[in-house]
């Protein structure tokens, strides 16, 4: 099957919806899919990624929050018929608008929606937004959302997509066996992700300041949020030994910060899943989280016994508790959670792509018997 992925933007940059699609791409195209990414970029660029092809068209508007590519909508109207389908992600970015607006070619949209935008402007435009969003929807042929609570703001807010709304759940990454460091003492806390207000980094930062001078906060990401969070860290004394900010690392390097985490900590408002929190239970790194749906919902998806800490940021006292124990509690054996497998989402995910286009799968079905 040949698949359109059309996604505001791509690994390298950062970003849950970003990571989503990489890995799920990979995946797909490990299990013998052709997949195309097709996405926008500060410049016009195509290179082939864990064996997919992505192409990168240039922005017309360059703004963070409201990324345009003119490029890509042409693209998508000439050119959406040489796929057997779309799938277009974020609710919350113009680009799965033009995969819904620009042709006629079956789709698949995997909204990662939060229900609202994450500044006063944002949250200002989002009920202007909701008319085009509605578009999206009503020309969608199937939803996938990640979670049972993304299913249901999602329904609430567009009840006539009930029927054609499912729940796959993002799936967690192997385990690369990696050494770690060992260069840095201390029990390193991990905080990974875009950084923006929402996600709410700055009271992480203000617990530090309750917990033991040998606990390190080891910020991972880039985002608009990061210059206001480096000062904050200056104001409370805690910049540069005790809070650090990485910015974005290679993979290499990623994996060598998580085999020498003691812990992994987010505590964001918005959620459709939790990545982070997913890929830290499946290293088994002890994690704290926000008392939030999406959050408590991984909880039971982990099963019982899993190291994960469920709190009200808010109350940095308690979050700093939290890290304190979640820190001094030994990893766990690997694979010691029932989160599924991307190779789980590659199978729910093609069942879903064969009910909107079963062209498709009977070629694909008839080519298999013929070899």
């Amino acid at each position: 099957m040949r698949v359109g992925f059309v996604t505001s933007a791509y690994h390298p940059d950062v970003g849950g919806v970003e990571t989503h699609c990489r890995r799920l791409c990979a995946a797909l195209a490990a299990a013998g899919d052709q997949v195309e990414v097709l996405t926008q970029h500060t410049v016009a660029a195509e290179e082939t990624m864990d064996g997919v092809l992505v192409r990168r068209f240039p922005l017309t508007v360059p703004a963070a929050n409201y990324r345009f590519s003119a490029a890509l909508w042409r693209w998508l109207r000439t050119h959406a018929g040489q796929y057997d389908l779309l799938h277009a992600h974020s609710y919350h970015a113009l680009a799965a608008l033009a995969a819904a607006l620009s042709n006629d070619t079956p789709l698949v949209f995997t909204p990662h929606y939060h229900g609202t935008g994450h500044s006063l402007l944002r949250s200002a435009l989002h009920p202007i937004y909701r008319p085009l969003g509605r578009r999206i929807v009503a020309r969608a042929d199937r939803i996938i959302c990640v979670t049972h609570a993304e299913r249901e703001l999602v329904v609430r807010h567009f009840p006539a997509a009930a029927e054609r709304t499912v729940v796959i759940p993002n799936g967690t990454d192997p385990i690369r066996v990696v050494e770690a460091t060992g260069e840095e003492p201390g029990r390193s806390i991990l905080c990974v992700g875009r950084l923006e207000r929402y996600k709410r980094v700055d009271r992480v930062i203000r617990a530090m300041v309750h917990l033991p001078a040998d606990h390190r906060l080891d910020v991972i990401g880039a985002g608009p949020a990061r210059e206001e969070l480096e000062q904050l860290a200056g104001r409370l004394g805690l910049a540069g030994r005790r809070v650090v900010f990485h910015g974005r690392l290679s993979d290499d390097a990623f994996a060598a910060r998580m085999a020498a985490a003691s812990a992994a900590v987010s505590v964001s408002t918005q959620e459709a899943f939790g990545m982070a929190v997913a890929d830290a239970l499946t290293a088994g790194i002890p994690a704290v989280a926000s008392f939030i749906p999406a959050h408590r919902e991984l909880a039971v998806m982990a099963g019982d016994g899993v190291p994960l800490w469920l709190v009200n940021p808010d109350d940095e006292v308690a979050l700093a508790e939290a890290l304190r124990v979640a820190a001094e509690t030994r990893r766990v054996t690997h694979g010691s959670n029932a989160l599924p497998t991307w190779s789980d989402v590659v199978l729910s995910t093609r069942e879903v792509y064969a009910s909107v286009a079963p062209q498709a799968r009977l070629t694909q079905q008839s080519g298999a018997a013929d070899r």
